[in-house]
């Protein structure tokens, strides 16, 4: 008598455990993959800001390194002997700043129309440090070009140290501080301090 086979199909709890089963397993493959997508993005992100904060400093130490005393005309009428500055009110920041005039601002040949003497501004303003320039020290049109250099702060102070001696204004009119020391307070970086040596060059004020 010929026995006939009978396919035995999955019964619906069968079916339910598998069907949970790879629902789990897709659940933690979207965790992971999620997890993995943010980290690359965090990492991405702190890398850009790490540049941002390099670029950022490198740019204020190259600018430090040319610092000179040179006369400085604030308006028509007046002029006055430096112009190394941190007061957060005359140069409009929201939190500390720096200003001066560096050497070293290269014009071959004179062919542009400008000097080769830069004043320049750090500033913060809405959380960015800015750097403000313009192209004549004795410019009192207003007319700055603004270029923003790092994101996230929250305060910056800045000290000056000559002879060993640090103090919170310059008020040596015919001299430069030997160190500029410069103190930020970001947002994802936390406390960062730079102590930035200056050039020490003088060039000849104007009458």
């Amino acid at each position: 008598m010929a026995r006939e086979l009978r396919q035995r199909g999955f019964t619906l709890i069968e079916v339910l455990v598998a069907m949970s089963i790879l629902a789990i397993i897709g659940l933690v493959s979207a965790i992971v993959l999620t997890q993995m997508l943010d980290s690359e993005e965090v990492s991405k992100a702190r890398h850009e800001q790490l540049s941002e904060l390099q670029f950022a400093m490198l740019t204020l130490d190259r600018d430090v390194r040319q610092m000179v005393v040179r006369t400085v005309r604030a308006n028509p009428e007046e002029s006055q002997r430096y112009y190394v500055t941190n007061d957060a009110d005359l140069i409009d920041s929201d939190s500390g700043g720096l200003a001066f005039v560096r050497a070293g601002w290269s014009n071959p040949d004179m062919m542009l129309p400008r000097s080769e003497l830069q004043p320049v501004v750090y500033r913060v303003r809405e959380g960015v440090l800015q750097r403000l320039y313009r192209p004549f020290v004795d410019d009192v049109s207003g007319d700055q070009s603004i270029q923003n250099l790092l994101s996230g702060v929250e305060s910056l102070e800045v000290s000056f140290l000559h002879a060993g001696q640090e103090s919170d204004r310059w008020t040596r009119p015919n001299d430069l501080p030997d160190v500029v020391i410069v103190r930020l307070e970001l947002a994802s970086f936390g406390s960062i301090e730079r102590w930035l040596l200056t050039s020490g060059e003088k060039p000849e004020p104007l009458p």
